[in-house]
């Protein structure tokens, strides 16, 4: 099993996910303190069962700031609603409504960020995947040249398990080519003379040009 590095566990904990947990575990311990201990006595004033709902008030306050320089910027959207129930909340002394919009804002903010990373890890894998030369064919032969320097018209050649280096059309050849990678449907496609193939695509036992 691979092996989280630094990298990653910093992804882990962002932010948002630790607001979140913060505001999950207040609401825990929120709830426990009003149904299930007889008697709560107050703190400052308050009643204890407030303190931890208080807390995790307190810690979505960079969620706040957040969206108060969004707005200072003129960039509006749902999250600003959000926003303005956890602070009519406080005022109106409904700490346990406010607690729960800061788990629903900083969850949503955390799985919004959490899809963009996976949208881009599979981004740099296929980069990764990528050949850095293609197999143009030409009157003597098929010759190697880098991906930036073939031009359209190019007649190339993309040998068996080979991934396909640029989009174009088949000229020449049957096989199958694999593009989940690029389109998440886990299927072989045929490949024939005029069938369209996209760069990423895995080349199957056939060879095409």
């Amino acid at each position: 099993m691979k092996r989280p590095t630094s990298n990653t566990i910093a992804h882990l904990y962002t932010k948002e996910v630790i607001i979140s947990a913060i505001a999950l575990v207040a609401i825990g311990v929120h709830l426990i303190l009003r149904f299930g201990v007889e008697k709560t006595g107050t703190v400052f004033g308050l009643p204890s069962q407030a303190i931890p709902l208080l807390v995790a008030l307190t810690c979505g306050t960079p969620l706040v700031v957040g969206l108060m320089i969004r707005l200072s910027r003129l960039e509006f959207s749902s999250d600003l609603l959000a926003g303005i129930s956890i602070v009519t909340s406080v005022i109106l002394g409904e700490y346990l409504a406010g607690t729960l919009v800061v788990l629903m804002l900083s969850g949503g903010q955390a799985l919004e960020a959490y899809a963009v990373r996976r949208a881009s890890f599979a981004l740099e894998a296929l980069a990764r995947r990528m050949p850095s030369v293609a197999h143009r064919k030409t009157d003597g032969g098929v010759g190697d040249l880098a991906i930036a320097e073939v031009a359209v018209g190019d007649a190339l050649v993309v040998f068996p398990h080979e991934t396909c280096p640029v989009d174009g059309v088949v000229l020449e050849g049957r096989s199958t080519m694999n593009e989940s990678y690029l389109t998440g449907e886990p299927y072989l496609l045929p490949k024939a003379t005029g069938s369209a193939v996209l760069s990423g695509a895995i080349n199957g036992d056939g060879a095409n040009a």
